[in-house]
């Protein structure tokens, strides 16, 4: 469960990371801002990853959280980075994340 709780907190930082970075900017700014995109982007890759090596036990005990969709994210941003969609990335940062933050703050005891 250590490891586990490392990987919860590794996808906590990064999702409150870059919606840190994009909560003051408009869908038109993170369109034209590459350099924003691509921390986005990355972060969003740190997320998947992690998510990825939370064992299937704790997966089980969270259901609320979208692993397979979580997953997915991941395998469209690293196997067609040459056709990502920049509309659905930002409706993550817009929809999603503050979602996932408030479920992965359940789980994490403040002393993390």
């Amino acid at each position: 469960m250590q490891r586990d709780l490392q990987f919860l907190l590794d996808m906590l930082q990064s999702a409150e990371l870059f919606r840190t970075c994009t909560v003051q900017c408009s869908k038109d700014e993170f369109i034209n801002n590459v350099q924003l995109q691509d921390s986005v982007i990355q972060r969003l890759l740190v997320i998947a990853e992690a998510a990825r090596r939370v064992s299937e036990v704790t997966r089980k005990t969270l259901p609320s959280i979208s692993w397979q969709e979580i997953n997915g994210m991941r395998n469209r941003l690293v196997h067609e980075y040459d056709d990502i969609n920049l509309n659905i990335v930002w409706d993550v940062v817009q929809f999603e994340i503050r979602p996932l933050i408030e479920k992965l703050k359940r789980q994490i005891p403040p002393e993390q």
